[in-house]
């Protein structure tokens, strides 16, 4: 098989890649699924015989980084069946599990695997990722993962990447320019995208600690204008919801055609407590239908737990209502990098937004047990706007880690 044009991380990984646990870890676009992917393939044809397992936190994300690329790459020979969750290559057959909480755990319990590909693996449950390891029972049987780093007392670093030396376990770390097929003027673009804990986990590799401010880079200079740049072709609405707590929505209009593309326009924030009355649904309805009037709204994102104020919005003719997407930290992430590329601005007239980015923490007593999680405060308009952004937004502005370009590469360095 033709190496010599991957990178010397790369080559490395690929020939050395042969304890029973072999974990690809660094920043964003560093080659390292790449290769995990190109390792398996080869497992898949010359390791033990039974049954495989490609595994990620959700069945959408194993279709997008795994099963997808193998199709682009050797087409037909790979088949995937939904309905079974599994697919088919060279004869042999692999589970496709998603495991994006504890219960997942219970879907391998009892099972014997000959070897397992990994996606996203910190962002798997530890018993889940524990249990698999005790089902890789038959003869050379082997695991493959990649991951982005964490935090430096998450799981897969205190008790496995820390471990290297004490298990049957090999740690390929590797850095941005590890991947040969980046351009100077990307790397750059990329690097500019992220900030704060994001740039130090996803541009430098490092397992850091989320700690102080979510978005520490948020500057009211840079990150704030006084008034739209242009109209909107479309507004979405984000909806945090709240009786004793506070009830936000937010504005947001999206212009592809103008600097910055999305912009907040406006904010409601009601406060029950400050305010010493409670709202009822109806109430916040009519505070909706007096919110958007006159605005060209195409979707309004709300908690998923709000159901009731989902039921009266409906009675009152609103019907673009749609449940947000609630993944904490992707979303945290995402809007992190739209505000920090120019993307997204806030107008300041939303002074409550405004206040809110500053005093938006982390939890440092999570952060200590491994997880990342902010504080429960402050952080009504920061879930509204997470909510209507990422839910929105993401697959549109979703940078793949396996590209085009790396299929083209990988079909032509297998075949």
């Amino acid at each position: 098989m033709a190496l010599n044009k991957l990178s010397n991380k790369q080559i490395e990984s690929y020939r050395e890649s042969k304890a029973r646990i072999n974990i690809f870890e660094g920043p964003v676009r560093a080659g390292k699924s790449f290769i995990a992917l190109l390792r398996w393939l080869d497992f898949c044809s010359s390791g033990p015989k039974g049954p495989l397992i490609i595994c990620g936190r959700t069945d959408k994300t194993i279709k997008r980084n795994i099963i997808s690329p193998l199709q682009e790459i050797v087409g037909n020979d790979v088949q995937y069946s939904i309905g079974k969750g599994e697919v088919t290559l060279y004869n042999r057959t692999m589970y496709v599990v998603g495991a994006n909480d504890d219960r997942a755990e219970a879907k391998i319990r009892g099972s014997e695997f000959a070897g397992a590909l990994l996606d996203e693996a910190s962002l798997l449950p530890e018993n889940f990722f524990k249990m698999l390891l005790s089902r890789l029972s038959i003869p050379e049987s082997k695991l493959f993962c990649s991951t982005n780093p964490d935090s430096p007392y998450h799981w897969l670093k205190r008790d496995f990447i820390d471990r290297e030396k004490e298990l049957d376990l090999k740690v390929f770390s590797y850095s941005i320019h590890d991947n040969p097929t980046l351009t100077k003027k990307y790397i750059d673009d990329l690097s500019a995208e992220y900030q704060g804990l994001w740039y130090k986990r996803y541009i430098l590799g490092e397992w850091v600690l989320a700690d102080g401010a979510v978005y520490d880079f948020f500057d009211e200079e840079l990150h704030t204008i006084q008034m739209p740049p242009a109209p909107a072709d479309y507004y979405i609405v984000g909806v945090d919801y709240g009786t004793t707590n506070p009830c936000v929505f937010t504005l947001i209009g999206y212009n592809p055609g103008v600097y910055p593309n999305m912009w907040l326009e406006k904010e409601y924030y009601y406060d029950s407590k400050k305010e010493l009355r409670q709202k009822s649904d109806y109430d916040y309805a009519l505070d909706m239908m007096e919110f958007i009037r006159g605005y060209n709204v195409k979707r309004i994102y709300i908690d998923p737990s709000a159901a009731s104020f989902k039921q009266e919005l409906r009675r009152n003719g609103i019907f673009n209502v749609t449940d947000a997407i609630n993944d904490v930290i992707p979303g945290i992430r995402f809007v992190g990098q739209l505000i920090s590329n120019g993307t997204l601005k806030i107008c300041s007239n939303c002074v409550e937004t405004i206040k809110e980015f500053s005093n938006y923490l982390w939890d440092s007593k999570a952060s200590e047990r491994g997880e990342d999680k902010p504080i429960k405060k402050n952080d009504h308009l920061m879930d509204s706007i997470r909510y209507q952004c990422y839910t929105h937004f993401f697959n549109k502005n979703l940078r793949p880690e396996f590209t085009e370009r790396d299929a083209e590469e990988l079909e032509r360095l297998y075949h």
